[in-house]
């Protein structure tokens, strides 16, 4: 690799504003995933919390299983 002066420093590198940028950009998506699926399980959580809050007043007999209710929906 060509550097442009310290030879012992990182950012001498001529590829490491591409590299850097890349790792900033990656990070980015990776937050932005994580962001998102955290976003879908507190929707589950609150739909299955809102489930459960009113079956608990439903006698035993009359509960219809969570998993089943949804994917009829």
């Amino acid at each position: 690799m060509k550097t442009n002066g310290n030879d012992k420093a990182l950012e001498s590198y001529k590829i490491f504003p591409i590299f850097a940028w890349i790792l900033v950009v990656g990070f980015a998506l990776f937050v932005y995933t994580i962001a998102m699926d955290l976003m879908d399980t507190a929707e589950r959580l609150g739909a299955q919390a809102d489930w459960l809050e009113e079956n608990a007043k439903t006698p035993v007999k009359d509960i219809v299983d969570f998993d089943r209710q949804a994917t009829s929906s």
